[in-house]
């Protein structure tokens, strides 16, 4: 367990009596789902509303029913914790079952199972106008049906602000998304010449910074090239549900992350009642020559994602496995595959529970910076390329009366310098701080004043920055 990743927040006089609270807009996630109690709840023309309730397991029978004033327009999920767990490390939501028609209730789905947990029921609203929704879970093990909604804290100033200085840029260029598959563009370090050039996922200069690297799942699905000003743009190599491109230290190969199978899944039918079990997907490694597009496997665990090559040793790739921690492969010999920073396995030794995501080497191939997940946000922290010495570049402000997300953590070329995104200020902008944690600045605002940037937790790399 990690000594510095480990937030022990004090019980401050302060806080008891002003309260302690994180504003959500209720029922836009998992994070912030209201209880399925059947309160009246409103969703938005083309929108959903996440609902939860608690089950004991124990293969005690659960329902819920929807009643809603227009029920031609809303359809109803019901998503396990397994699978909202999966979906939030960058797999597909795959639902447990769907909302029927039923007597006595628009919509009504039931079930059994012998885990527990909180499951999700989302509600979708695909008509053009606002729909009232009553959704109730019942059933001898749900043990938070009939509870009121969770209090809405009031929102209370931090009495000990820190406000982080507005730098004046960076040094090189910048690559960007708005959004995972969303809008590419480039951009000056000092702010100037902002250009859209492509859309797509996970963007990576190539390390001569004349080519970025970008991943697509749609309209044509694979790994595509282009020129730094959006010239000349190819697909390298076509395959199903690409991400997180990563070029060689030489450039002539890009190793990324694609679905190569989904195991498991389908129905199970007793007595009359019908039940959808989620497949689980398996993520590997690939590497494509870039120059003619030719394919090869890179030997992986089943879950390898965003993956980072050694800028100074080709025959090693970091990864991160979302079901047990970093781990670093082998291009040229028989890799271990025991993790160097994390491990999610239970029953061993080395267990040590940290959810991971993004892991990257420095220039210098010295050390690893990564995010890792401090309830209820996401921080960044650092290692030396062996997985020794970690600990957390930044952290959540007990004072704070709202925490802080920081993440996406990229290198500058010299690796003097961390690039990362958060949303300290009430959106994601960009910041930039030194590999021991010092110096943070706000850069580019004029730039995140222009563009909103959506970060959803998947482990995407939303920028790249070059010399």
């Amino acid at each position: 367990m990690l000594k510095h990743l480990r937030i022990v927040i004090p019980i401050l006089a302060l806080l008891l009596l002003l309260g302690v609270g994180t504003i959500l807009a209720a029922g836009g996630g998992p994070g912030d789902a209201l209880y399925a109690d059947g309160t009246a709840q409103t969703v938005a023309p083309h929108s959903s509303l996440w609902l939860r309730f608690e089950y004991g397991g124990g293969n005690k029978e659960v329902s819920v029913t929807l009643d809603a004033n227009n029920a031609s327009a809303v359809r109803m999920k019901i998503f396990t914790p397994q699978a909202v767990a999966a979906w939030q490390n960058g797999e597909s939501l795959q639902a447990v079952g769907e909302g029927s028609r039923v007597q006595n209730h628009d919509l009504g789905w039931s079930g059994r199972f012998q885990f527990g947990g909180t499951f999700y029921v989302v509600v979708y609203n695909d008509g053009d106008a606002p729909v009232t929704v009553n959704v109730t879970a019942s059933g001898e093990n749900v043990t938070n049906n009939n509870l009121p909604p969770p209090p809405q804290p009031t929102a209370i100033p931090n009495p000990f602000p820190h406000n982080t200085p507005v730098g004046k840029g960076i040094v090189g260029k910048l690559a960007f998304l708005d959004a995972q598959g969303g809008n590419l563009y480039t951009v000056n370090g000092d702010g100037t010449n902002l250009q859209r050039v492509s859309f797509g996922m996970d963007p990576q200069w190539n390390h001569a910074g004349t080519q970025i690297a970008l991943a697509r799942q749609g309209p044509v699905a694979g790994i595509f090239v282009t020129n730094a000003d959006g010239s000349n743009e190819r697909l390298l190599y076509a395959t199903n549900e690409p991400r997180a491109p990563d070029w060689r230290p030489d450039d002539g190969q890009l190793v990324f992350s694609r679905q190569t199978a989904s195991k498991g899944g389908g129905s199970f039918c007793f007595r009359g009642r019908c039940f959808t079990f989620p497949a689980m997907s398996e993520w590997k490694l690939g590497l494509v020559n870039s120059g003619d597009g030719t394919y090869s496997d890179v030997p992986t665990t089943a879950h390898a994602f965003t993956p980072s090559w050694n800028p100074v040793d080709a025959t090693k790739i970091a990864y991160n496995d979302t079901t047990i921690g970093v781990i670093v492969t082998s291009t040229d010999a028989t890799p271990s595959f025991e993790p160097i920073i994390g491990d999610l396995r239970p029953g061993v030794g080395t267990y040590d529970p940290l959810k991971i995501l993004s892991p990257q080497y420095s220039p210098d191939g010295k050390f690893i910076v990564l995010m890792v997940a401090q309830p209820p946000t996401w921080q960044i922290a650092i290692a030396n390329a062996d997985g020794s010495n970690r600990h957390l570049l930044t952290s959540m402000n007990p004072l704070d009366f709202t925490h802080a997300n920081n993440v996406a953590p990229v290198w500058s070329p010299d690796g003097t310098k961390i690039l990362f995104l958060s949303d300290r200020n009430g959106k994601w902008e960009f910041f930039t701080m030194n590999p021991d944690g010092s110096g943070a600045q706000q850069v580019l605002k004029n730039i995140t004043d222009q563009i909103a940037i959506t970060y959803s937790y998947q482990g995407e790399r939303l920028m790249s920055w070059t010399k």
